[in-house]
């Protein structure tokens, strides 16, 4: 949460049709959400995309979920918000946003990810496996780190499942 205090949310667009003023606090309840209902309340769908269209709370949303994966989580928060950080690397600047001159929300998206390549390795390396590595793909600009890490740790992925 340290990492909203430095945002202007007021100053930002949100999916809603509100300024990202409720977005820290939105993203608190989501990371204390106990139950599938809490998460559920507590979503940024509808406030950071829409139907994988950014809006411009995107880019500052992807910096705090890739802090947050750093944290202890429980397991169906942490998979909401690999769900919500795939949707900002993954989509495009909403039409909105191209006429309010925000086209490239996510290469914004990809580039605060990329801050944090790292953590999301280790997602992929520790049971998060295919969403991390989609992440991953979209983020890492290193495509042959990417590819090196990806042959040694899909395998892994690979025993994992056949153990289970």
């Amino acid at each position: 949460m340290i990492q909203a205090e430095r945002v202007d949310w007021p100053s930002l667009r949100c999916g809603c049709g509100k300024t990202g003023a409720h977005i820290p606090e939105t993203f608190a309840r989501l990371l204390e959400a106990g139950t599938p209902s809490e998460i559920a309340e507590a979503t940024l769908e509808g406030h950071i995309s829409i139907q994988s269209l950014l809006f411009e709370v995107a880019v500052p949303v992807t910096s705090m979920l890739v802090a947050a994966l750093q944290e202890d989580l429980s397991e169906p928060v942490r998979l909401e918000l690999l769900d919500h950080l795939l949707a900002c690397v993954a989509g495009e600047s909403h039409w909105t946003e191209v006429e309010a001159g925000a086209p490239e929300i996510d290469i914004d998206c990809q580039i605060a990810a990329r801050e944090g390549i790292w953590t999301l390795y280790q997602e992929y390396a520790t049971g998060h496996a295919m969403l991390a590595r989609y992440i991953l793909e979209g983020v890492d600009n290193d495509p042959e780190r990417f590819a090196y890490f990806d042959a040694k740790l899909i395998d892994r992925v690979k025993k994992k499942a056949k153990r289970h």
